[in-house]
Order: structure tokens, then C-alpha cells, then sequence
């Protein structure tokens, strides 16, 4: 039992090796108020890169020119994998590259598209949407409709890749799609889950004297992971929620800079505590930058829009359920393994050091030049 017990944690230890970034999103807004162009999708240049080769002179920099030069592969990628429908008639689509819009992560290309559906009295009825599933199955389209009832979010992905114009989603329905989302940022966001892990491996001992010393009171080592939980809790809620709305924003790049670096310091800290023993403090001053992270997904897309606070709150409440399995699944864990030589002289001591390794290499990644 316990080599098993082992291998789940040095999966979950080193998870964090993969390349951490910004889950893969597009935005989607359809205006049927727009009869030019109602359709438009703005599409990550990197996701893009994937599966069309745009760098023509790879030279590692894209050109507005270099886009045009492969238009016609674009959209050709775009009209095999996004199908609007009137019933059950194909609609011709009209596609347009239409410039260059700035996201929290980067560059995307913007995309107008105007359905042809050959009788007037036929709107468009629904809209399949099938980008980059094959290359990354956890992407997923931000979908923003307005129509002259208002407007309405929903989230695109390969379990739900349709999309009715008509009708209005429930209340509930976009809490649930925004609760996942939530739940999956969290999963996928390396960094997050690293910096988490950092937080949780001493749970159930401590560094005193250059030894390890078990804490054999359970009641007391589960009360400091709560406390230290809910400082990281409360501390990336508010700022996922100002930074969201708009109150206060920080460059991207230097948020992911600075959560490399909390991952590094925390790591440093279980074996050498220059932060202080008060983990949950550093949880908290740390969860600030986290919060700002989190809302890079939905800073771009949320202001402005009447379901802003449901799927704000849902896409937080989402994140804190995901963190809560983590705890979860990790923590009894650590509470089996404590009293082993195993944990105290391998497991911690080489997942502090594979952690450390880590997030100083995204800091050496994304510090910006």
C-alpha cells in the first residue's frame, strides 16, 4: 500500500514538470444586431501555430503579412471546423481576417464571419464549433451572445460543442459551465497546483535543528492546512475579483514572473523558513498574485456583460472546489507516509528540490526582456 501511496504522490510532485501557461482559449461573440459581420472569433496565435505553419521564415516572429500569405489555409481550417446551421440546413459562411486583437496572454487573430443561410426569412439556428480538440482537448471557446433580449455566456469544449442561438441558458446552466471552467483552470495551471503542493508537503512535519520532527497531532497539523487553505483562499478571491472587474490590473507577463517566484520561495521556505513558520501568511500575501493569475481567463471577456457576477462567482466557486480535491486527495497522504524514512528522506528533501528546479526555470521563462 504504501509504494502506491508513494507513486500517486511523486505524480502529483512532479505533474508540476510539464511546461505551465495559460489554458488555450478563443472568444466567440455573435451580435445578430450586426447583419455586416454578427460573428466574430478571435483565435490565440499560438493555438493557431499548432496546426497551421504561419512563420513562414521561421524567424520566431509573426507578421501581419505572413498571416495574409496563409489566409487561405486558415480559413480553410476554420470552414472544416466551424459549421453554422438554419434546421438542418448548412449555412455558406463568409470569412474575414479582420486585424489583430491583444488578450491577457498574447496576440490573436481576429476572424469576422457572416452566414449565408440563401433564404432571408432563415436565421442562423445553432453553430458547431470543433477548434483544436485533437491538438489540445482542454481548449475551450469563451462564448459571449447578444441578441436584442441581451446577452449570455456560455463555454464551448469537446462535451458540449454546440451552440443555439435561440433561447436564453438558465441561471444554473451558466454557473455549472463556469464552475468547471473554474475547476479545470485550476487543474491544467501547473503553477498553481505546484505552488499548492509547496504549501501542503509539510503539513505533517516540520524543519527544526536541520531535522525533520513529525507533528503526531493530527488535530493540530489539520487545523494549519485549513488556516493555511483558507489565507490562500481568501487572498486569490479578492484579487481574481478586482482584477476581473477591472478595479486593478497588472501585467500578465509580470504576474506569471512574480507566481514562479512564490513557487520558489515557498519551496526554499520548508527547509530554510527566511518567509517565517506562519505558513498561512505567506499563503495569503502569495494568493494576492495568484488571484490576479486566475482572472487573466475571464478579464478580457466578463466586463460589460449582465451575467458578469454569476459567472464570476461560479468560475471562483469552481477553482476552490478543484483546490479543495487537491487538499483532498493529497493531505491524508502525507499524514500515511510521515513517519516513513521514505518521506523525510526522499520524498521531501528531492520534491522540494524538484520544485524549486521548476519554477525557477518559468521564471527564467517568463521574465520579460
Amino acid at each position: 500500500m504504501s509504494k502506491i501511496l508513494i507513486a500517486v504522490l511523486f505524480s502529483l510532485l512532479f505533474a508540476g514538470g510539464a511546461q505551465a501557461h495559460k489554458a488555450s482559449d478563443s472568444f466567440l461573440y455573435w451580435d445578430d444586431t450586426h447583419e455586416d459581420a454578427p460573428g466574430r472569433l478571435d483565435i490565440a496565435l499560438v493555438d493557431l501555430a499548432r496546426v497551421i505553419a504561419l512563420d513562414g521564415d521561421n524567424d520566431g516572429q509573426l507578421l501581419w503579412s505572413e498571416l495574409v500569405s496563409q489566409r487561405d489555409s486558415i480559413i480553410g481550417y476554420l470552414a472544416s471546423r466551424v459549421q453554422i446551421m438554419s434546421g438542418d440546413l448548412a449555412c455558406t459562411t463568409s470569412w474575414r481576417l479582420a486585424g489583430l486583437s491583444r488578450h491577457s496572454d498574447g496576440n490573436y487573430l481576429v476572424v469576422e464571419f457572416r452566414p449565408d443561410c440563401f433564404d432571408p426569412a432563415r436565421a442562423p439556428s445553432d453553430l458547431s464549433y470543433n477548434l483544436f480538440f485533437d491538438e489540445d482537448p482542454m481548449h475551450r471557446a469563451l462564448v459571449m451572445t447578444r441578441t436584442e433580449g441581451g446577452d449570455r455566456l456560455t463555454v464551448l469544449g469537446p462535451d458540449q460543442q454546440n451552440l443555439a442561438f435561440m433561447g436564453t441558458p438558465s441561471l444554473w446552466q451558466t454557473a455549472g459551465e463556469f464552475i468547471w471552467e473554474g475547476m479545470v483552470h485550476l487543474w491544467i495551471g501547473y503553477d498553481h497546483m505546484l505552488f499548492l503542493l509547496a504549501l501542503l508537503l509539510p503539513a505533517a512535519v516540520r524543519r527544526e535543528r536541520g531535522q525533520w520532527v513529525v507533528e503526531n497531532d493530527p488535530t493540530k497539523a489539520l487545523k494549519d492546512v485549513a488556516l493555511i487553505v483558507t489565507a490562500f483562499t481568501a487572498a486569490h478571491s479578492a484579487t481574481l475579483v478586482i482584477a476581473t472587474l477591472g478595479v486593478v490590473r497588472l501585467p500578465i507577463e509580470w504576474v506569471e514572473t512574480f507566481i514562479a517566484l512564490s513557487i520558489v520561495a515557498v519551496a526554499i521556505n520548508i527547509i530554510w523558513p527566511f518567509l517565517g513558520t506562519r505558513r498561512y501568511l505567506v499563503g495569503f500575501g502569495f494568493g494576492l498574485i495568484h488571484g490576479f493569475g486566475f482572472a487573466s481567463v475571464l478579464s478580457d471577456f466578463l466586463v460589460g456583460t449582465s451575467s458578469l457576477l454569476v459567472a464570476l462567482a461560479s468560475f471562483n466557486l469552481g477553482v476552490e472546489l478543484a483546490q479543495l480535491a487537491v487538499v483532498v486527495g493529497v493531505v491524508p497522504v502525507i499524514f500515511l507516509l510521515r513517519n516513513q524514512w521514505v518521506y523525510q528522506q526522499v520524498i521531501l528533501p528531492v520534491g522540494v528540490v524538484a520544485i524549486i528546479a521548476t519554477g525557477s526555470f518559468w521564471v527564467w521563462e517568463r521574465v520579460p526582456l
